[in-house]
């Protein structure tokens, strides 16, 4: 989540020099806590609730995100997802578990996901979804590598408990495209710290709007356009723009933009009906000191259908087809 500073008042200098420093740790959580993962596609549940269930299996996802590859210490996300229909429902669930490690800062996530799809037509279907959660993080100011350990400032670890987070979301889904609004943190929630009444921090609200579409090129070879745009008060925005070009499942290439800050290079593959492997890398376009970083991220996606009967009301269909008659063409497709 992102972290507004609001207005404090002068101290003295180790006031300030605190204020300083704890401003920068609050921009690690920031840019740690409202990701916009470059495979944002792969595994979106963590932005928008209404996609639990879409790929009419038990989706498993586990991603990991690196940022200044070759530091020591540099920023980690690590992420799990799984979501799943419920059988002959129209109904699906999912949980979400995100980590970020930046330095001595460490924020926790936890989401649990109710998503319930209604038909519009036979060809486009409308997902509406719910998420609620908890959120914690702490600074282990114990840890720091410092000229003076016995300094009394950096004694005690900064934590702040538990905070709950709510969220909506929505999807629309056609044969061809796909529209997504979300809203997955709507609660505030203030951060203080300890010995340090001036020094406050508000969480503001991310808005997420995607879309993608599906172009057939020639049999078997696909090319999926696809982009999202974070939108938060007092901070910057982000705009993504991809291209993937995929080969009847089996492989994917193709890259990606965020304007005015990087560019990155995405390789998929699966490796049988079940089990997908995605890397991609980042390096910066930017000129802007806090855009100068690279990334990479690794997403393996496992998708179990065993377990579940096919499920009419979650597929598209033509208008004469009140039964499967092998034409359906199934959500997961996005």
């Amino acid at each position: 989540m992102k972290y507004k500073k609001q207005h404090t008042n002068n101290r003295g200098w180790i006031s300030y020099l605190m204020a300083i420093w704890l401003g920068c740790l609050s921009l690690l959580v920031s840019a740690q806590q409202n990701p916009v993962f470059t495979q944002y596609t792969n595994s979106p549940l963590w932005m928008n609730p209404a996609y639990a269930g879409s790929r009419n299996a038990l989706a498993i996802d586990f991603t990991t995100r690196q940022q200044w590859i070759g530091v020591e210490g540099a920023p980690m996300t690590y992420y799990m997802g799984a979501h799943t229909p419920i059988n002959d429902t129209k109904m699906s669930v999912g949980a979400s578990l995100m980590s970020d490690i930046a330095g001595p800062v460490i924020a926790n996530h936890f989401s649990l996901s109710y998503a319930y799809l209604l038909r519009i037509n036979h060809n486009h279907l409308l997902s509406a979804g719910l998420n609620a959660g908890l959120n914690n993080h702490w600074v282990t100011l114990n840890k720091l590598d410092l000229n003076d350990p016995t300094d009394p400032n950096f004694q005690n670890n900064i934590e702040n408990g538990m905070t709950p987070t709510f969220g909506t979301g929505f999807v629309l889904y056609s044969p061809l495209y796909y529209l997504s609004f979300s809203m997955p943190s709507i609660l505030p929630a203030n951060m203080s710290y300890p010995g340090e009444s001036q020094l406050a921090y508000r969480r503001t609200t991310p808005y997420f709007l995607s879309a993608g579409f599906n172009v057939s090129v020639a049999r078997d070879h696909f090319v999926r356009l696809s982009g999202i745009a974070r939108i938060e008060e007092a901070y910057e925005n982000s705009y993504d723009m991809s291209a993937l070009y995929n080969y009847n499942g089996y492989f994917s290439a193709g890259a990606s933009y965020r304007l005015n800050q990087s560019a990155a290079l995405i390789l998929g593959v699966q490796i049988n009906e079940n089990v997908g492997l995605t890397y991609s890398y980042d390096f910066p376009v930017s000129s802007q000191p806090l855009n100068l970083v690279n990334f990479q991220e690794l997403t393996l996606s496992i998708d179990l259908f065993q377990y579940f009967v096919p499920n009419l009301d979650r597929e598209f269909r033509s208008k004469k087809a009140a039964t499967d008659d092998g034409k359906t063409r199934s959500i997961r497709y996005f």
